[in-house]
């Protein structure tokens, strides 16, 4: 009797838990009109951590990054790039700047009709980003479409798309279209037309493991396996030519050899997507990959180009990739008096300092003539240091403070450019650098410039 008892109560209990599931089934389905989860999932539009939303064929959707219409892209920032893009110039450095487009605006088809709801439109998402380029382009800075031909070839012959389904970073197939179009770009510039181009050969390799929290997070609200991250991975493999073969050449070409220096995010560092790869593949340049996951806009940018290896073998080319969601004007100045003064390198001698403690120099400004576009560079003269904290002193008395600090994401170059950009000409008297490491006799202070001689 027991035992009859309890199985009712089981039989019971499981019929309640298909009942409730059939209910939130059909709420689902008849909520906006829209087919239920293909994924048996719920409350995606509601988790605090990443709001999304599910789309066609398995694909995924932040709403906050993936479907708004709205990307901080001023005419400030297009022209800081295009005052960075001179700098560059003059030291023989083409910058090519990579807006990386978002989900939507590669692959609308897969967009839900839902996400009208949040204010999302094909067209003028497409246009949105179209503006950025095209402003950018207007204004002297080598800025490369990829959205419109990964959208037109956003699905390989294995039914992999641009990006992918259950994550936010594209996948091999998307870098593959993405590389392709830059290195079109770049073969019409003129700092390409005396490269000699190496061969790289694309061969497949087993996908490595691939963590992806946004996968992760839906997972905890899905009842069915969602897509995994992982797609068909490819390396580039250096090959030698013909002539090379024969003996009669070096591979590696005479002369200073073409290089491209890879700035960007996650997207660039993906082994899984080899983005850096397919770049050599397309353009025939070898190629140093820079980029920092977890570094947001600036991280990799102002890793590299604070950096003595920057500054004493700078490449041909610098590619930026950058996510188009990326506010540029977040942090104000700051950021773009460093990367400018860092990619000009006009820095005085090094000014006579003194230790004025342990982990700190000094130096007397009195005699010089200081003005709003000059850039203080403290460099502690090795990689140790992550922070500087600059106290300059007025020829009233007045003492202000500033920091500069490098996150842990970041490279610590020990270098760090401070922009006197908020003081008043002349203002300065006396400059005090205390580091987070001990200074030696390699710590310097100099003052660089920050314009081009152009206007901008």
């Amino acid at each position: 009797m027991t035992r009859v008892r309890h199985t009712r109560i089981l039989a019971g209990t499981a019929l309640a838990a298909i009942l409730m599931a059939a209910g939130n089934q059909a709420r689902a389905e008849t909520a906006g009109g829209e087919a239920p989860s293909s994924y048996g999932c719920s409350s995606l539009e509601e988790i605090a951590e990443l709001q999304m939303i599910e789309g066609k064929d398995g694909m995924f959707f932040r709403i906050l990054a993936d479907l708004r219409l709205q990307h901080a892209f001023t005419d400030q920032t297009v022209d800081h790039l295009a005052t960075m893009a001179k700098a560059l110039e003059k030291n023989g450095t083409t910058l090519i700047y990579v807006p990386l487009p978002t989900k939507s605006q590669v692959l609308p088809e897969l967009v839900p009709a839902r996400a009208s709801l949040y204010g999302f439109d094909a067209g003028i998402a497409t246009e949105i980003y179209d503006d950025v380029v095209r402003r950018l382009n207007q204004r002297g800075v080598t800025a490369v479409d990829i959205a419109t031909p990964m959208r037109e070839n956003n699905r390989n012959s294995f039914g992999e798309h641009s990006f992918f389904q259950a994550d936010f970073h594209w996948t091999a197939h998307g870098a593959d279209v993405a590389a392709k179009a830059i290195a079109d770009r770049v073969k019409t510039l003129p700092a390409y037309q005396d490269v000699e181009p190496v061969r790289f050969d694309m061969k497949e390799v087993p996908p490595p493991q691939e963590f992806s929290s946004m996968r992760e997070l839906l997972q905890k609200h899905c009842v069915n396996h969602v897509p995994k991250v992982t797609a068909h991975t490819y390396e580039a493999v250096r090959s030698e030519d013909e002539t090379a073969e024969s003996g009669s050449m070096d591979i590696f070409g005479s002369g200073d050899q073409a290089t491209i220096a890879l700035i960007g995010t996650s997207y660039s560092d993906k082994p899984i997507s080899n983005f850096a790869g397919y770049i050599e593949h397309w353009t025939g340049v070898p190629l140093d990959n820079y980029s920092i996951s977890g570094g947001n806009q600036f991280g990799s940018i102002l890793s590299y180009i604070t950096s003595r290896e920057f500054q004493e073998q700078r490449p041909r080319f610098l590619i930026w990739e950058n996510p188009i969601y990326n506010n540029l004007g977040q942090y104000g100045d700051a950021p773009w008096a460093e990367i400018v003064a860092a990619s000009l390198g006009e820095c005085s001698p090094a000014m006579a300092a003194t230790a004025s403690g342990e982990n700190a120099v000094e130096a007397d400004l009195s005699t010089i003539k200081l003005t709003r576009d000059d850039v203080i560079l403290a460099d502690i003269g090795s990689d140790t240091s992550r922070k500087a904290i600059f106290t300059l002193t007025g020829a009233d008395g007045t003492v202000r403070t500033r920091s500069i600090e490098r996150g842990d994401r970041l490279r610590s170059t020990g270098r760090y450019f401070f922009s006197l950009g908020g003081f008043p000409d002349g203002s300065i008297d006396k400059v005090a650098v205390s580091f987070d490491a001990p200074v030696d006799d390699t710590t310097t202070l100099s003052i660089c410039k920050s314009k081009t001689g152009e206007q901008s």
